[in-house]
């Protein structure tokens, strides 16, 4: 649950406010921060599958180690590009990101509770959703009205994402799962 909502927190506060934040980092006109709030889309369904592919190959948690370690050096860059293509370039890898978390649950969920149980604690698992689209949000409109500025909580994030890191590397799957049935 941690893990998806710290992943959802980390997408949706850029999700949120990209056209605002577009315009206000890196000078972009409404318009086309606008149109780039569109076209980021591509990359949060793509992250969707790509995460979820690379995770077949890798493994579940090092996809989340990976991302949550992307995310930490993207946040970062964010606080200091003041260019428009690596503005677009980083918050596009962060929607894919974004996207990766969505993509890579349920098959954590399977190999932590095993398969059969999925459906049963998956919408358990989906509350993160909701609570992290409330919360990144939250975080990033009460910081830029008490400081003036994106960065503070854009910086949270970066700290934020580097810790939870750690997850991936703890978190192990029950020995003892139960049948199903018991």
């Amino acid at each position: 649950w941690l893990m998806l909502f710290l992943n959802v927190c980390a997408g949706i506060m850029i999700i949120s406010t990209l056209k605002p934040l577009a315009v206000e980092t890196v000078g972009m006109t409404a318009a086309a921060a606008v149109a780039l709030v569109g076209f980021m889309g591509l990359f949060n369904g793509g992250g969707r599958l790509f995460w979820a592919w690379v995770s077949d190959r890798i493994g579940r948690s090092r996809v989340f180690l990976v991302m949550y370690l992307l995310q930490a050096v993207l946040f970062g860059l964010l606080l200091i590009t003041t260019n428009v293509a690596m503005f677009a370039a980083i918050t596009a890898l962060i929607y894919l990101c974004y996207g990766g978390g969505f993509g890579t649950m349920p098959s954590f969920a399977a190999d932590y509770f095993g398969p059969e149980y999925v459906g049963t604690i998956y919408g358990g698992i989906l509350v993160a959703w909701g609570v992290g689209g409330v919360v990144g949000p939250l975080l990033i409109t009460v910081t830029r009205q008490a400081f003036g500025s994106y960065s503070p909580a854009i910086a949270i994030l970066a700290v934020v994402m580097l810790i939870a890191a750690v997850l991936p590397l703890r978190i192990k799957p029950p020995e003892n799962r139960r049948p199903v049935g018991q």
